[in-house]
């Protein structure tokens, strides 16, 4: 007979999970620093658009692009800069802040974005958009994986049906769930690198490691921030301080499943932005859906 968990672990989990969801976007500086040689899923994304947007546009539809978890704006910037309308949905303000700013940077520097971003503080659970409203909907850079429970992430699916056009599209992508690396030991530090903080120059030593959780299948990443004072290369025992981050794994058929009961209908599920077909040494999972045209 299983056992329940304690009502202790159960406060841990709900506190975990509530940091795994925030802490990591409290710092976007730091967050554009660590995930800027990001390129991949940002041209994949923008040549989708690009592709689409005219076609829809040219079938009636308003041409407007939905971004879910668009952040800090690693994504949102590239497709504005295409001339595209983009709704830039976050739950975490200081994320969407951060974009703005970058926006109003580029003005300042005489590169100004061609199209048009509007940002919008929402839950991608409960999207505030009226049915039928937007050509495409794109959740890039895995934030479909902060949506922990199944009733969670099939309310976003049945949000973006319902906020598609007929006919529009819904792109999305999530990590390929690593079954080797999520059971790896959760006390030995990994991916250590020394860096410079880029807000305040201090040298430090970037480390991680992990625990999953079987059970609701969500894998509480913890990374570590150390001084590097007087040339230090390895992590202490005691960090200077921790960011929890929080990811849900998504496994192939639970993902296509999502996308047939939210009545759209799959037209591809690739790895990698690469269209490759899904298996172990793929990291990233890359998925198109289209909302039928009523007839």
């Amino acid at each position: 007979m299983a056992r329940r968990r304690s009502r202790a672990r159960e406060r841990e989990l709900t506190t975990l999970l509530a940091r795994g969801t925030d802490d990591h976007y409290l710092d976007p500086l730091l967050y554009d620093f660590e995930y800027g040689d990001q390129t991949a899923d940002v041209e994949w994304y923008c040549a989708l658009v690009d592709a689409r947007v005219p076609d829809r546009v040219e079938l009636g539809g308003s041409g407007t692009v939905l971004e879910l978890g668009a952040g800090s704006g690693r994504v949102t910037i590239p497709l504005a800069r295409g001339g595209h309308r983009i709704i830039a949905l976050d739950r975490m303000e200081p994320m969407l802040e951060h974009l703005a700013l970058k926006v109003r940077r580029l003005e300042q520097a005489d590169y100004p974005i061609e199209g048009e971003i509007e940002a919008l503080v929402a839950d991608m659970t409960a999207i505030p958009l009226a049915d039928d409203s937007v050509s495409l909907v794109v959740a890039p850079f895995n934030c479909l994986m902060h949506l922990y429970t199944w009733q969670e992430l099939l309310a976003c699916f049945c949000e973006v049906a319902r906020v598609l056009e007929p006919g529009g599209t819904f792109a999305c992508d999530v990590l390929m769930p690593d079954l080797e690396w999520l059971q790896w030991d959760p006390n030995e530090r990994h991916a250590v690198t020394p860096f410079e903080h880029p807000r305040t120059g201090r040298k430090m030593i970037y480390s991680t490691n992990h625990e999953y959780d079987h059970d609701t299948q969500v894998c509480h990443i913890r990374i570590y921030y150390d001084s590097a004072k007087g040339g230090r290369l390895r992590p202490r025992t005691t960090p200077d301080h921790v960011v929890h981050l929080a990811h849900r794994q998504i496994f192939p058929e639970e993902l296509r499943m999502l996308v047939g009961v939210a009545g759209l209908k799959l037209e591809s599920h690739t790895g990698d932005f690469l269209n490759l077909s899904l298996n172990e040494d793929i990291e990233a999972q890359a998925l198109i859906a289209r909302k039928p045209v009523r007839e």
